[in-house]
């Protein structure tokens, strides 16, 4: 205490002193004295204002920045999720192969009224996106208006305008639905559109099934790439205008692969023409021709109305009220009931249709699901188109496929019933849980002897190019002329092949289309099926046997088979373990 005293006093006469010597009165040396000390604290006061501004603005910038630049960010400047379905499910194959997929990606937008510089932000945008036009952005953003620059940005773009450093910029979350197998059963898996969801294919079949994990489709890629593959070989090398195939599992009705070509790339659908997304296997309508003539011949059999060795005479003609129906090679002598389908016989056919009558015809055909459209998933589906009235001419007609027009996926599920045993499994692209429950349409018996008389048109009929090696495929071959104005046109023409393998056991069904193909080396001048689809048919049989697991057998054993008949559980039998994962 007495020392701080002391020290006080001591300053006390160093202020008396300085006083005396300035001259100054003691009072007014006392008044500066306070406003010096209150400066001091003044300045003290306004250094500490100014760091915490300091830090407030860096806080807050730092807040900004995070608004404007993160996706996840919420509160001013964060924009809501647009584009696709961010809780669409996922797509695979029956092996669990990726075909639908959501990716996160974001847009870039920049709001006018938070730039800087309209005419520096322009010009640095356009610097990283070319389409961008500079004077037309800067216009936009001087007025204060928000600008969507780019929907769906590159991690390359990001990164770009990240470096840029402009202000009002905004990088808003988006999901885009990606296609890992590009057009790959483009028009199986279909696409989608930012607010529309699915618009076709088995994306619009999940817009109704949510739910969690992948939707898991019939199709198998691996057979898929190859039907592709074989399809678009022929286009090229038969001319053709389109093609379009299908593989069906007989035993459950999955379709294994479908194509239609041309096709599209989902990732990028407005980039093909409106025609290349249409699918032709499941919507649009053919006359399909003499593949017809194994649902009569199959009819026929199973009402009682013929056997095996019935004949018909197919010589000359065949006059039915005006209509005049004759055989484009015709053999021109009487013909049993296989030989009407070895050769391809419209007037044969027709005389087994007229025994058969329109009541049973219709009734056999309604059976084959060939008078309302299929029960698929797919939106795309269509009814056939049926005969304003069905008299004598109609049932004619019909029985070699004129005069009525289905969808090709509609005759290869009919076959596949003539085949597999009579039981009718309607198609569909999902894969099925269980054992699914078909209608039985034939007998065992009937479909015996249809398998026997299609092995007979390949061995010794019209579709020797059809064989593969070991599997003893069966089938039947349809030229049909194109309908036009008043007619038919003999110049354009429909060429199909609809077969199974292995024919001692089938399995698989496969049908092949090629629209208005052309005679080429090596055809002999013929553009018809036996020359185009058969071979195509082959191509694709022999290399989906392996992947699917179907062994190949000796001719012994196959003509052992064709002759007892197979059961469900022998056809199952023929097939070797999964390899690769095939489609059980």
């Amino acid at each position: 205490m007495f020392k701080r005293k002391k020290q006080q006093k001591a300053r006390l006469t160093v202020i008396d002193e300085c006083a005396h010597v300035d001259g100054a009165a003691p009072d007014r040396v006392a008044a500066q004295s306070r406003r010096s000390r209150t400066l001091a604290v003044a300045r003290r006061r306004i250094g500490m204002g100014a760091v915490a501004f300091c830090l407030a603005f860096a806080f807050l910038g730092v807040r900004l920045g995070i608004v404007s630049l993160s996706p996840a960010a919420a509160g001013v400047g964060a924009v809501a999720a647009r584009g696709d379905d961010p809780g669409r499910r996922e797509l695979v194959d029956r092996n669990g192969v990726l075909l639908a997929v959501n990716l996160p990606m974001r847009s870039l937008e920049i709001a006018g009224r938070e730039v800087w510089s309209a005419h520096e932000t322009a010009a640095a945008v356009a610097s990283v996106f070319p389409n961008v036009d500079a004077g037309e952005l800067e216009t936009k953003l001087a007025a204060g208006r928000y600008v969507e620059i780019q929907e769906r940005l590159t991690p390359a773009q990001e990164e770009a305008v990240f470096a840029l450093g402009l202000t009002g910029v905004r990088f808003a979350p988006r999901t885009r639905r990606f296609y890992p197998q590009g057009p790959v059963a483009a028009h199986v898996i279909g696409h989608t559109e930012p607010g529309k969801g699915g618009v076709m294919g088995l994306e619009r079949v999940l817009d109704e099934r949510r739910g969690k994990g992948p939707l898991v489709a019939s199709i198998d890629v691996r057979a898929q790439q190859i039907l592709e593959q074989e399809l678009a070989a022929s286009l090229e090398k038969f001319h053709a205008t389109a093609a379009l195939g299908a593989v069906m599992d007989v035993e459950t009705g999955e379709v294994i692969a479908l194509a239609s070509l041309p096709d599209f790339d989902p990732n990028e659908p407005g980039a093909a023409p409106a025609d290349f997304r249409r699918n032709r296997a499941v919507y649009d309508r053919y006359e399909l021709g003499s593949a017809f003539k194994l649902l009569t011949a199959a009819a026929a059999l199973e009402t009682g109305v013929a056997t095996e060795n019935s004949t018909y005479d197919a010589r000359g003609s065949y006059k039915i009220a005006d209509k005049v129906i004759r055989d484009f090679h015709g053999e021109n002598r009487i013909l049993t009931l296989s030989e009407v389908l070895q050769h391809s016989s419209n007037i044969g056919a027709a005389r087994m249709a007229a025994d058969l009558g329109a009541d049973r015809q219709k009734a056999a055909l309604r059976d084959f699901g060939m008078l309302e459209a299929l029960p698929i998933e797919l939106a795309e589906r269509r009814a056939p188109e049926l005969p304003w009235q069905w008299g004598p001419v109609e049932t004619a007609t019909i029985s070699y496929g004129h005069g009525i027009s289905v969808t090709p996926l509609h005759l290869l599920a009919a076959v596949a019933s003539v085949v597999n045993g009579g039981v009718y499994h309607a198609p569909t692209f999902l894969r099925a849980e269980g054992d699914p429950k078909g209608k039985r349409i034939l007998s065992d018996e009937t479909s015996l002897i249809m398998r026997r008389i299609m092995r007979r048109v390949i061995a010794d009929g019209t579709a020797s190019l059809a064989e593969a090696p070991g599997y003893y495929a069966i089938g039947k071959t349809a030229t049909a002329e194109k309908p036009s104005r008043g007619g038919y046109n003999p110049n354009a023409r429909m060429a199909t092949f609809v077969g199974a393998f292995p024919g001692y056991a089938p399995r698989y069904a496969i049908l092949i289309t090629l629209d208005e193909p052309q005679a080429v080396a090596g055809t002999w001048g013929y553009a018809t099926a036996g020359w185009n689809a058969a071979p195509t048919f082959a191509a694709v049989a022999k290399r989906l046997a392996p992947l699917l697991g179907v062994m190949p057998v000796d001719e012994e054993t196959a003509i052992a088979a064709f002759e007892i008949g197979t059961t469900p559980s022998m056809r199952r039998a023929s097939l070797s373990p999964q390899v690769g994962g095939g489609a059980p």
